[in-house]
């Protein structure tokens, strides 16, 4: 399902086939600020969480992404302040998060699809599942800007 450029990211950083880690803290840590989590950010913090990806921009520049919702939380964060960017996605939303050095705070959606949002305005779709936003993130290529609503 992955490119052979998305596979060499991941195993660089750190990511395995067959890789499952004890999500439990991460789970009970997102509850708490709020979120209910779904099947499929299981699947995705079990399978490539607690890992910051590297890769080499075209420019030769390097740049990151991490499952981390720990990190893109920080201290303070909890689902309250991202409440309006469900209702712009029209979906139920939980942090995963972040990509671009961490100045874009990354979503994965009850339905599985990942967007992205910076700056509080700027919304992006990565992929309609893991596979997919892992494609753009790793290769990389652009994601799918997204009207905001409250710009209309």
């Amino acid at each position: 399902m992955l490119s052979d450029k998305a596979l060499d990211v991941l195993i660089r950083s750190g990511w395995y086939e067959g890789r499952k880690i004890d999500i439990k803290e991460t789970i009970s840590f997102l509850e708490t600020r709020g979120f209910t989590i779904f099947s499929c950010v299981e699947k995705l913090l079990e399978e490539f969480g607690g890992i910051e990806y590297l890769y080499t921009k075209k420019d030769g520049t390097i740049e990151s992404f991490h499952f981390i919702p720990e990190t893109a939380l920080g201290d303070i964060l909890e689902r309250e302040d991202f409440s309006e960017f469900e209702y712009w996605f029209q979906e139920p939303l939980v942090i995963i998060g972040e990509a671009y050095r961490r100045n874009m705070n990354l979503f994965m959606s009850a339905s599985g699809i990942v967007y992205g949002e910076y700056g509080g305005y700027d919304l992006y779709k990565f992929g309609n599942n893991i596979y997919e936003a892992l494609e753009t993130l790793c290769m990389p290529k652009p994601a799918e800007k997204i009207k905001n609503p409250s710009l209309s």
